[in-house]
């Protein structure tokens, strides 16, 4: 019942989104690729949070060996299989539709990495989740890359400032629509729908320090604002 509540919330916020978010979305995968770069390469990859299988079809594009495709939403599953099923029978795609828990990634490295690790992990507008709930689940991801990895993030920025206007104030082709789904999100929590947790980024960086004592963490270079882009590297 849960899921099913959640799913209506995202549906809810879908119908004022996608229409400013399509520009950005690839502005973001773009920033992301460059910063990856020759990684990409052969890597066995986690796009969790897949959504309709658009960033899993850029990593098959950009030669990744495997990528491993996650989400909960049972639409989003069914547009990914659509969408790639030319890669999914190559063995290229693996489809999971799962919740984001500490003991997806445990299972991930046995059943389908032969427990040799993950070389990308990608968690984009997926992790919504607060703080204590998210580290374990982080902190399991961050066990399961292979030496050279990273782990990537991209997350909406909590200032409203950041989230919806330009670096000098001014309104964007996304402000209305970021305005309205802000507002959504938070009163969908707020009902029940499920949770909505945004950081800035030092509290990202911070977040995701204490999930990876040791590692290096470090901003993503990025052309916008609305989102943050931060990564853990093995």
């Amino acid at each position: 019942m849960k899921i099913e509540r959640q799913r209506w919330s995202w549906y809810l916020s879908a119908v004022v989104y996608r229409r400013a978010y399509i520009r950005l979305a690839h502005q973001l995968d773009q920033d992301l690729f460059a910063y990856l770069g020759e990684r990409v390469q052969r890597a066995r990859v986690a796009d969790c949070g897949c959504g309709p299988g658009i960033v899993t079809e850029k990593f098959v594009k950009a030669g990744a060996a495997l990528v491993l495709a996650i989400d909960q939403n049972p639409l989003m599953i069914h547009q990914t299989r659509r969408r790639l099923a030319t890669p999914i029978a190559a063995g290229r795609v693996r489809v999971m539709q799962r919740p984001f828990e500490s003991t997806l990634f445990p299972e991930i490295n046995r059943r389908f990495l032969d427990h040799q690790g993950l070389d990308i992990i990608l968690f984009k507008r997926s992790l919504y989740l607060k703080r204590e709930k998210a580290l374990p689940i982080l902190q399991a991801a961050v066990a399961t890359l292979r030496q050279g990895g990273v782990l990537a993030m991209i997350h909406g920025e909590r200032s409203v400032r950041r989230y919806a206007f330009d670096a000098r104030l001014r309104p964007t082709h996304y402000t209305l629509l970021h305005l309205v789904n802000r507002t959504l999100s938070k009163l969908g929590e707020k009902l029940g729908f499920g949770p909505y947790t945004v950081y800035t980024e030092a509290e990202l960086l911070d977040l995701l320090q204490a999930a990876a004592p040791g590692y290096r963490v470090e901003r993503i270079p990025s052309q916008q604002s609305a989102y943050n882009l931060a990564a853990v590297l093995n």
